[in-house]
């Protein structure tokens, strides 16, 4: 099954410009697929896998489109307010970006994170950018790049120093990941701030295990 189930955040169907889109699975489907097929989870491409086959399909016009490869809605956003190509935003800081609106500034300054869960985080002000730790808690807002622990770069570097850039991206996130735990009811990695120490589980499975007992 894949990682992602269900509507895929940012992938805006071309056709009618709703965020209704899920994943196409090909090949032969297991008990579990079937199962998020009749939920809507996922749509089943059957069993022949060819080249540049949809990787998404809109619930809303029932449109096939896209692939895998192609940029978020999010991701357009944040090469454009860095003034780059997505190409070059992938080739020195990866792909996944989601918008963190939660944790924008008054300042002006656009977050966003990658990684599941939540490894880094870019905020974009101005001529800089800036690479972070996540938001962990609805009271760590982020007062803007000049405020922040992170480190700070112009937006040229992404240009013409991707693999510094990337370096200390990676320092960042590997740092992050560090701190995960790992729930002991799903098996998944789970981020500190969404795990119950007291059950060994993540929040999410805590919470399924509760309604499953009322």
């Amino acid at each position: 099954m894949p990682e992602s189930v269900g509507v895929q955040a940012g992938r805006v169907c071309p056709g009618c410009g709703r965020e209704d889109s899920i994943p196409v699975i090909y090949g032969l489907p297991g008990g579990d697929l079937f199962e998020q097929a009749e939920h809507g989870r996922v749509a089943l491409g059957g069993c022949l896998v060819m080249d540049e086959q949809p990787a998404f399909v809109c619930r809303s016009c029932h449109l096939e489109w896209g692939s895998e490869s192609d940029p978020t809605a999010d991701e357009d956003e944040l090469a454009d307010l860095l003034d780059v190509g997505h190409a070059e935003l992938v080739r020195a800081l990866g792909t996944g970006w989601r918008r963190e609106s939660a944790a924008d500034g008054q300042d002006g300054v656009r977050w966003f994170v990658s990684g599941e869960p939540a490894q880094l985080a870019v905020g974009v002000q101005g001529p800089w950018f800036v690479l972070d730790r996540p938001l962990t808690s609805a009271a760590d807002r982020r007062p803007g790049p000049l405020a922040t622990d992170g480190v700070r770069f112009i937006r040229d570097e992404l240009l013409h120093d991707p693999w510094y850039v990337s370096h200390v991206a990676e320092d960042i996130a590997s740092r992050r990941r560090r701190s995960f735990r790992w729930c002991r009811t799903c098996r998944r990695a789970t981020a500190p701030e969404s795990f119950v120490a007291a059950e060994g589980s993540c929040e999410r499975c805590v919470s399924a295990s509760a309604d499953r007992a009322e």
